[in-house]
């Protein structure tokens, strides 16, 4: 037995051994790229020492002697944390990704192709402001250093899809503020929803699905001569607009419109979901409160931008100093951009929201039918423009081809699919139709100009005139600064369209028949200076009441709006503290005012089963609060989804109903107008509505029984509710749970002020409620000591696996904590931060 004994164990000895061995390696593989934090760098391309300060929690603080050190060394911190992040949205938007991932990318690489991302901001390169141009020159020194500099010990997403980064060039970086524009761009998504809508019902009856923005919701400017809200009012809808007969020609554009762009839709949703972009409500809260209600006497900003919930995050943040002008700003920057798009500096501070603007219409063009290489725009006959694009694809020796077409309403998107247009010289069309996607991201703007002058701001007039610049996309600005001043305006290009009579008419265009003439006037977009109420709230909700023009009708649900509305009304005094707990707050307006119409549905519970009554008790004596270990909120949250199945799935059939809860705001918004109805197209009477209300809640019990038992303490919401923030290499089993973070039990839901929306579909059909799309960051600073402020990131600085500030911000963010940043320069070198020092090399 001995000698056996002595061979199992030499086995296991070998064993530990090649393990240990293999841990060694890999620990070296993934940790050779983690940058230097201290000491100093020799660097080409600076003119003087720059000090880099680094936080625990890895904020970067960078002090130069000039403007043009201080971009080139913000372009080497971007490439030093985030490089491979840089590199793979460059390649999705220049239709690139075949050549890294294989075939399995090749339909997205022919989208963005398609799309023009790449061709638009190269030709918005030209057309740049001198100071523009100097700025991305300085920044892409500092990107292309550091790439020079290391590389042999690049990333690891680089060693493991064997390949280097390129040089990073200034079009590059438009590239990223095109994509960022792109994946706000949600507009578009219902266009095609909508046209399969009239497609099936027709015009008329396809509007019942349709929301409309409520009279007696939040509006982000007051009007003085506002009315007050009345039980009569609650039962409106705003109807201001002009009324259109449709006949049969208008609703056979929507079906040939809705055709032709299906796959344009499918290979876009799909895009969202490869990538790690998924959620439509990409919308943010962003609120600013005047001295005159809060504790320091002094102005108080929040901001928490709702994007998709990636590893790694959006933003980085960091403070830059220049000595020359005595100027510093900090805050959040976007990797890839030179620049602070969220943040202050010594006298004013500023967040953002999105617009929810319509900035994109499909146009359906006809055929020249003398020339069917022409079309007709305008009653007059064109060639489109056309480029042959070539696709490498990694490990395959072939070369994709296929041509894009461009006309002057944009490119052709007709029946966009993988196959069946290799070298295909003819447009592509469905009979007689071809069409074409119109979008302001083809339009010139200069960001980087507009971004430049905000850092540079020192009062409202110069933010305002910074923002002229501004194009893509369509943003809410809100405004402090250390004199008093609150403020908001909206920047963008915003499409001015003529012939328009009906909002429900921009979905299309056919010919120049509503037609984009030009774009609504600076001076004409909402604004408000010091209102009376003393506070602004942005939450993606409308701008104004009775605005002249038209931006949109795509609106998130109000209620966040509403509720951090009520929260800041009920303390007459407000503080930091307080502002914190608005930003994490889970309550639900919306599950109140559903909630509503279920208890009255039911009416007389005596009839019912103990279970059932037991159910409906626990929403009676809810809080209505989406919290971790809250029973009722999964109890609703199943009711909302089966309503939705109740209402919409069965007319609508299985594809489109999918396609109807895609955009999240569309079932919700238009599913709160139908309750307040006694008819419509989907119910027959009140009694028919109340009886799928019923059927809805039944269902919905049934499903958590089948799910998840008949145990309720397994029902609790965080249980059902989780936050999993994915890397797009984290697809991968072998490396998911080394890149990929989480998944953490979460509260709120999508309609919350923390907001965290999760995808009606699958929560249908999984019992699931995984949420990919929430507070991408938050950020709370008081005027009154602007030199310090909170923030906090839901990943970390880093994009490095492993590294320290890769995840480590992640349980702060989860818990609804903060880490207080200070900027200030003296305090900064005591507090014995690692100091990284480049220095101009000889």
């Amino acid at each position: 037995m001995r000698p056996l004994f002595k061979n199992i164990f030499g086995i296991l000895f070998l064993l530990i051994v090649i393990f240990i061995t293999a841990g060694v390696l890999f620990n070296n593989l993934t940790k050779k790229s983690f940058y230097d934090e201290s000491g100093v760098v020799k660097v080409k391309g600076v003119s003087d020492k720059i000090n880099i300060y680094k936080s625990e929690l890895g904020v970067s603080h960078v002090f130069a002697e000039n403007e043009n050190d201080m971009y080139f060394t913000l372009g080497y911190l971007h490439a030093q944390d985030r490089l491979w992040q840089m590199d793979i949205a460059r390649r999705v938007a220049e239709g690139r990704l075949s050549e890294v991932l294989g075939k399995e990318a090749l339909d997205y690489d022919i989208l963005f192709r398609t799309i023009g991302i790449n061709k638009a901001s190269v030709n918005l390169l030209q057309k740049l402001s001198l100071k523009s141009k100097s700025l991305l020159s300085s920044y892409c020194k500092g990107v292309n250093f550091f790439i020079e500099n290391n590389s042999k010990q690049l990333p690891l997403e680089f060693d493991i899809l064997n390949y280097k980064p390129e040089e990073w060039k200034p079009e590059h970086s438009l590239m990223i503020l095109r994509l960022m524009g792109w994946e706000l761009n949600l507009s578009w998504y219902s266009d095609i929803m909508f046209g399969e809508i009239v497609k099936k019902f027709g015009f008329e009856k396809a509007k019942d699905f349709f929301p409309d923005y409520p009279e007696d919701a939040p509006f982000i400017i007051k009007s003085e001569t506002e009315k007050i809200k009345s039980e009569n009012q609650n039962s409106k809808n705003s109807t201001d607009k002009k009324k259109t007969s449709y006949n049969e020609f208008t609703e056979n554009k929507y079906i040939a419109a809705s055709d032709l762009g299906k796959n344009f839709l499918e290979l876009s949703k799909s895009f969202k979901t490869f990538y790690g972009t998924e959620g439509t409500h990409v919308g943010s809260n962003s609120w600013v409160i005047a001295g005159s209600r809060t504790e320091s006497g002094k102005p108080i900003l929040a901001n928490d931008p709702h994007l998709a919930l990636q590893v790694p995050a959006k933003w980085y943040e960091v403070s830059l100093y220049d000595n020359q002008k005595k100027y510093s700003v900090c805050g959040f920057s976007i990797p890839g951009i030179p620049g602070i798009a969220i943040g202050h500096n010594q006298t004013i501070s500023w967040g953002l929201t999105n617009l929810m603007c319509d900035d994109s219409d499909f146009m359906l063009l006809k055929k020249d039918s003398s020339d069917s290489k022409k079309y007709i725009y305008r009653n007059k006959s064109f060639f489109p423009d056309s480029t042959l694009e070539s696709i490498k694809i990694k490990d395959n020796p072939d070369v994709y081809e296929f041509t894009v077409y461009t006309t002057l309403a944009g490119p052709v998107i007709s029946n966009l699919e993988k196959t069946g247009f290799i070298n295909n010289q003819k447009i592509r069309s469905q009979g007689n139709d071809i069409l074409t996607f119109k979008w302001t991201g083809y339009e010139f703007s200069d960001e980087i100009d507009a971004f430049y002058n905000i850092n540079n701001a020192h009062n409202w007039n110069e933010f305002q005139n910074a923002l002229k610049t501004y194009g893509t996309p369509a943003l809410n600005f809100v405004y402090a600064d250390t004199a008093g001043n609150i403020a908001y305006n909206t920047a963008g290009l915003i499409p001015v369209r003529t012939n328009l009579t009906d909002e429900a008419l921009a979905n299309f265009e056919s010919n120049g028949e509503v037609d984009w003439a030009g774009f609504i006037p600076f001076a004409e977009l909402p604004t408000v200076l010091n209102p009376k109420q003393g506070f602004i709230v942005t939450a993606n909700n409308k701008p104004e009441k009775n605005y002249k023009h038209y931006i949109s009708n795509l609106y998130e649900p109000p209620y966040r709006a509403e509720r951090i509305e009520e929260l800041i009304n009920l303390n007459p005094v407000i503080t930091e503290d307080e502002v914190k707990i608005i930003q994490k707050d889970v309550y639900g307006i919306q599950a109140n005012e559903f909630c509503k119409y279920l208890f009255d549905a039911f009416g007389d519970t005596l009839n019912l089963t103990q279970d059932i009554r037991t159910y409906l008790d626990l929403l009676k004596n809810w809080d209505y609060e989406f919290k971790l270990n809250s029973i009722p909120a999964s109890i609703f949250s199943a009711f909302e989804t089966e309503l939705y199945k109740n209402l919409y799935k069965d007319i609508l059939g299985d594809e489109l109903f999918d396609n109807y809860l895609y955009q999240k705001n569309i079932p919700v918004r238009n599913t709160a107008k139908l309750l307040k109805l006694n008819s419509s197209a989907l119910f027959e009477n009140n009694f028919a509505k109340e009886q799928l209300i019923r059927k809805s809640f039944y269902d919905a019990v049934s499903s958590l029984i089948a799910k998840h038992g008949s145990d309720m303490n397994k029902w609790q919401w965080g249980d059902l509710h989780n936050v999993y923030m994915k890397h797009p290499l984290g697809i991968v089993p072998e490396f998911s749970s080394m890149l990929n973070i989480g998944p953490f039990k979460s509260g709120g839901t999508g309609t919350t002020v923390n907001n965290l929306e999760y995808s009606f579909s699958s929560a249908l059909k999984t019992g699931e409620y995984q949420s990919f799309l929430g507070p991408s960051m938050r950020m709370i600073t008081d005027l009154s000591s602007i030199e310090d402020y909170y923030s906090i990131l839901p990943t970390g600085q880093s994009g490095q696996p492993l590294h320290r500030n890769y995840n480590d911000q992640a349980r702060l963010w989860l818990n609804g904590d903060y880490k207080k940043v200070s900027t200030n320069y003296e305090f900064l070198k005591t507090e014995k931060l690692k100091l990284l020092i480049l220095e101009p090399a000889e």
